[in-house]
């Protein structure tokens, strides 16, 4: 009777992890043109941290072919113009700057479109 007891506790119990796992939703990085807008703003204002730029640059955005293009522009500036966490709080050159603020210029040129 015991063994039983524990088989029928043992299945109810796999049956509930089961349950509570299927309802459970994995976090997606999910990003629409008006983060990418925000995030490029923080950038050119010096607002954007380190971990901000590096979490960017490093997932790709597989829903957005135009939006995986501006992260694609982004990892290529910051091969020529990254300077990390700096005292004005840049992580770029200027040049970089200027060129994020063009990308921005033209994703901002882009949603006006849209509407």
């Amino acid at each position: 009777m015991d063994l039983l007891l524990l088989i029928v506790l043992t299945a109810i119990l796999l049956a509930m992890v089961i349950t509570v796992l299927s309802l459970v939703k994995t976090p997606h990085y999910r990003l629409d043109p008006l983060a990418v807008e925000s995030f490029l703003q923080l950038v050119v204002n010096a607002q954007a941290t380190e971990n901000d730029w590096s979490v960017f640059t490093s997932v790709p955005i597989r829903h957005n072919p135009d939006l995986e293009h501006i992260r694609l522009r982004c990892v290529e500036i910051e091969e020529q113009h990254y300077l990390g966490q700096t005292r004005s709080g840049h992580l770029l050159t200027e040049a970089g700057i200027q060129a994020v603020a063009e990308l921005l210029e033209g994703l901002r040129t882009e949603r006006s479109k849209i509407k």
